[in-house]
């Protein structure tokens, strides 16, 4: 098992996991299993874009059976993942939405009472597929006000995955989590994100007991992305371990 004693945990994060993206999802898997590394958590979209409901993708769905088998964890990662409505929430949230997340602040956009309906068809869906039903949840572009994060545990909901932070909502704890990756976004704000990389692995990661590396599917085969897969296997290879937020947390 991974996390044992003295380990360093890797938490592979593959986002936007929906039917238009299965045959780039199945690529990357390969590409880490080929690597070493035996788990991911996997961010689920119910219905992309409300047009790809999960249960009509046959084999996306057993892809995911196989996963979870082999210890990997689903993540509800919004309903749709696209915005219902004007964004709301504190300036600095609407701002970071208004210049980087594009249409995917879904959550950003919906009331507490609406966020916690949405998380519920969202799990209702994935039942609907036979997938396991999640405790975790990842708002789109982890946009999500703070009355929204407080409401969730009403939708059954116990942790929430920020950027740089894993909140346990049934104990209100907050735990600290290093972030590396790409956004399968325009060149511009990708370059900001290779830099914002570069100062977390000189400065924080040579401490840290856990990081994350997230991926997207877009931007697949991009230099972006090869350079994140890069740095997974570099981080491997030192012997950093493959986890999941539930064992990071301890909720096993």
């Amino acid at each position: 098992m991974p996390g044992g004693k003295g380990s360093r945990q890797l938490i592979v994060s593959l986002h936007d996991v929906a039917p238009p993206f299965e045959a780039t999802i199945r690529r990357q898997l390969a590409q880490l299993t080929g690597m070493g590394v035996d788990r991911a958590v996997l961010k689920v979209v119910p219905n992309w874009h409300g047009s790809h409901p999960l249960a009509r993708s046959a084999t996306l769905v057993a892809l995911l059976r196989a996963q979870v088998e082999s210890g990997s964890e689903i993540v509800l990662h919004g309903l749709e993942h696209r915005r219902r409505g004007s964004l709301r929430g504190p300036p600095p949230l609407r701002l970071r939405a208004a210049l980087f997340a594009g249409d995917a602040p879904e959550f950003l956009t919906l009331s507490p009472a609406e966020a916690v309906d949405a998380v519920l068809e969202g799990r209702r869906m994935l039942e609907a597929a036979g997938l396991p039903d999640p405790t975790t949840f990842c708002a789109p572009g982890w946009l999500l006000a703070t009355d929204v994060r407080r409401a969730l545990p009403a939708a059954g909901i116990r942790q929430v995955a920020g950027m740089f932070a894993l909140y346990d909502l049934s104990r209100g704890l907050r735990r600290l989590l290093p972030a590396l990756g790409y956004m399968g976004a325009d060149p511009a704000q990708e370059a900001g994100v290779s830099v914002l990389n570069r100062l977390l692995e000189v400065s924080v990661l040579p401490r840290a007991p856990a990081v994350k590396v997230y991926l997207h599917p877009q931007g697949a085969g991009s230099a972006a992305e090869q350079r994140v897969m890069a740095r997974v296997a570099r981080l491997v290879r030192n012997g950093w371990t493959a986890a999941t937020y539930r064992e990071l947390i301890g909720d096993r």
